[in-house]
Order: C-alpha cells, then structure tokens, then sequence
C-alpha cells in the first residue's frame, strides 16, 4: 500500500488537525474542477483515500500496524458503497469550500474597490486642483451634485455592509453590569477603529494630495476654493463609477 502520510505531505506523527488541515490544502489543489494538471483527477482521489483512513482513528492505526491493506480486501465488496458514499461527501465539502473562498475574495475585492477608489481620487482631486465644477455651466454644476449626492448615498450603503462584514460593536460597559460572559468577537477590527481608519485615510489623502499640489510644475501657487469643493463632491462619484464598472463585469460574467 502506498505511503499515506506521504501523499499528505505528512509524517506519521500527524496531528489530527494537520492530516485535516494538509488535506483541506491538497484538495483545493489538484480539484479536477480547479487544477489543470493532467494527472489531478488521479490525485485527487489518492488524497482522499489517504485522508479517509488517516482521518478516522482505527483505520489510521490498522495502516500503521500493517493490517489495512488485508482487510480492505476482505471487506472491499460491502464497504464499496460507503466509500461511494464518502466520495460524494468529500466532493461536497471540496464544493462548499470553493465556493465559501469564491464568496470571500468577492467580499474583499468589494471592500478594496470602496476605500481604494475614496482615497485615490481625494489625493488626485488635492493634487491637480481640480477645477470642473467652476468651468461649467449650471446644468454641469446641477448634475455634479446629483451624481455627487448619489454617490455618497452609495458610499455610505456600501461602506456599512463592509463594516457589518468585517467589525464588531462593542457594547457599552454597562452591559455587563450582570457579569455575563461576553462572546468573544470573530471579526478582525472594532467598528471604531475601522470608522477612524476611514476619517484618518481621508485626511491623509487631502493632505498628501496638497502637498503634491505644490511640488507639481506648471501649477498656480493659489488653491482654487473649487477644489475644495471638489474633495467632497468627485470622491463618491469616482466610487460610484467603479462600483458600476464592477456591476456591469458581474453581469457580463454571467452571460
């Protein structure tokens, strides 16, 4: 029988969560549905043969004392549907995961085309002087401030799904005045802290962006009041306009 706790990339003193976490990692590897190695399929079910026996205690000690092999061949005739059955539940749980990290790279690559695109386009607006809202017309300067408006009605929405997805509240002290054990929270950072890089990462961005401003060749020593104004209004419409840019390949990718 072949070397289990090699095709793992193991050794035999394995915990169970090693021998859990390896497979987990091959798996997602050599998945025919993923990989492009011709010879995945064949892998694929190595890794989860080793991981059926390694991962339950009595097959993993009958490998080891070298009975396995005998009796797979005993009992192979009425142990071919549990191994079916095992198969199908392996497949699922490689399907679910996937799935989940599919679900999580879109989730993050969410939260970075909100906050990159804010930040960004406050240091350009800060380091050109933009002056658009000055040079048009008033039917400019209305629809401006209605994409403007837009904008940050969908900034704001965005910016609190990302927060409920990535930070947790903590409560007033109060709240434990009874001595109740508090869950501990699963989430990265506070919805404090996440709100103070926020402000924080836009002041900096009006900062670097001033300082830009005045290091730029061809650029007048005065700061136009437009641009000002324009660090509030451009920076939600520059994060509306990717976030249309990201729906419209969503939809394009389902075609």
């Amino acid at each position: 029988m072949e070397d289990l706790y090699g095709i793992l990339g193991l050794t035999n003193r394995a915990t169970p969560n090693e021998i859990k976490s390896a497979y987990r990692r091959l798996a997602r590897r050599f998945h025919p549905d993923v990989s492009q190695s011709p010879d995945a399929q064949a892998r694929f079910v190595k890794i989860n043969e080793a991981y059926q026996i390694l991962s339950d205690p009595q097959r993993r000690w009958m490998y080891e004392q070298g009975m396995y092999a005998d009796s797979e061949r005993t009992f192979y005739a009425s142990r071919q549907a549990e191994v079916v059955a095992k198969q199908r539940h392996f497949d699922r749980i490689i399907d679910e995961w996937m799935a989940r990290d599919r679900q999580e790279a879109d989730q993050r690559a969410h939260a970075v085309l909100i906050v990159v695109p804010l930040f960004l386009s406050t240091f350009y607006v800060m380091a050109v002087k933009t002056t658009i809202i000055a040079k048009v017309n008033f039917v400019g300067r209305v629809t401006i401030i209605a994409l403007a408006i837009y904008g940050l009605v969908y900034l704001i929405k965005n910016i609190s799904i990302v927060l409920a997805r990535y930070t947790y509240h903590i409560p007033p002290r109060m709240t434990s005045v009874f001595g109740e054990q508090e869950a501990q929270p699963d989430k990265p950072i506070s919805r404090t802290a996440a709100l103070c890089f926020l402000i924080c990462g836009y002041v900096v961005s009006l900062g670097l962006g001033y300082v830009v401003s005045k290091l730029l060749p061809g650029y007048a020593a005065s700061f136009p009041a437009s641009t000002l104004v324009g660090a509030f209004l451009y920076p939600p419409i520059a994060v509306l306009m990717v976030g249309g840019i990201r729906r419209i390949a969503n939809i394009i990718d389902r075609l």
